[in-house]
């Protein structure tokens, strides 16, 4: 007997039966789903697909930067709630400023501290992670920079606005200065005569070193908003209040080229703090001579009375009277000397 072939209404109808079969399978598999959307994966012996809507941080906090380059990250917990069999933690993320980000560890709390392998400014994100069951992976946070910073701010002094070489003669207002181009300024600390430590907040202090002494110290360093902190430096501050002795026996003579005239004394001055630097000669033009004061002078460097001070650029031929002032090397003066004169100028 020949087999009667399916008519096309019947194919028609056989198919519309298979794919009503094959969505009544797959709306069971599905019908156990917790969240319409995920990333991550899972598997089971049942094959029964499961999927959790995992949330990244509700918010990043700005990174803070410590000492030897730490970059110091914060957040606020991810609103999902893994619920009971599962593991929740934080993945942490580093890339350069606009990504891409790469996993730098993971962490079960609200923090993380980062120590890149160099200075410079990164940006972190992090994903929260839920396991059981299964690896649900959030998307990423918002993006924050934080500055890695290792390196120690510099420091530098001045006293009364310049050098603090020498002597000086007065209250020193001296300054500390220090500079930082990673995270900037935090402190400057310094410690006068071993009195204590004291730091001040920003770039520079400045502060008062008063009293006579050869060995005033200021012991000071930097530190920068991170907490790198600088070598500490010591700087000795000299000053001397005393003036020295006058010289004395001040007498005068003709010199021997034209518009000069030869100085001496008996009596060096002295100095017992900062030494005798040299010597100050006073004139004025004149045939009978007045008291002090005189206005115009001529300075000799470590040259005593006793050899003569040559007075240069004089009116040859005219009479003057002049007397010494002792400087000690933080440009104390001492009293007049002796007035010697009136003497002509060859």
């Amino acid at each position: 007997m020949k087999r009667r072939r399916a008519t096309p209404n019947v194919d028609r109808l056989l198919a519309i039966a298979f794919v009503f079969m094959v969505t009544v399978a797959l709306a069971g598999l599905v019908s156990q789903e917790t969240a319409a959307s995920f990333t991550g994966s899972s598997s089971n012996p049942s094959n029964t697909l499961r999927t959790l809507d995992v949330q990244p941080p509700a918010s990043q906090n700005n990174p803070t930067s410590s000492a030897a380059g730490v970059v110091n990250l914060s957040w606020t917990a991810t609103p999902t709630a893994p619920g009971a069999g599962h593991t929740l933690t934080y993945i942490v993320m580093r890339g350069a400023v606009g990504g891409p980000y790469s996993t730098i560890g993971s962490t079960s709390s609200l923090s993380y501290s980062d120590t890149p392998s160099s200075d410079g400014t990164y940006e972190y994100v992090i994903q929260t992670q839920v396991t059981g069951g299964g690896i649900f992976t959030s998307g990423n946070s918002a993006a924050k920079s934080g500055l890695s910073d290792r390196t120690a701010p510099t420091k530098s002094i001045t006293c009364s606005g310049g050098s603090c070489a020498g002597w000086f003669n007065a209250t020193v207002s001296v300054t500390v200065t220090g500079t930082d181009g990673g995270t900037g300024m935090g402190s400057v600390t310094r410690n006068v005569d071993g009195a204590g430590q004291t730091s001040t907040a920003g770039a520079s202090a400045t502060f008062n070193v008063s009293g006579e002494s050869a060995s005033h110290s200021v012991a000071y360093f930097t530190t920068d908003a991170a907490g790198n902190v600088s070598s500490s430096a010591t700087q000795t501050v000299k000053i001397d209040l005393t003036a020295p002795t006058a010289p004395g026996g001040i007498t005068a003579s003709t010199g021997s080229s034209s518009g000069q005239i030869n100085v001496s004394g008996t009596t060096a001055g002295t100095d017992a703090l900062s030494g005798v630097a040299g010597y100050r000669v006073y004139y004025v033009l004149a045939t009978i001579c007045p008291a002090a004061p005189y206005g115009a002078s001529q300075y000799f460097a470590g040259n005593p009375p006793a050899v003569p001070l040559v007075l240069t650029g004089l009116t040859s031929g005219q009479k003057y009277c002049m007397y010494l002032h002792t400087v000690d090397n933080a440009g104390n003066e001492s009293a007049d000397s002796n007035i010697g004169g009136p003497t002509k100028a060859k």
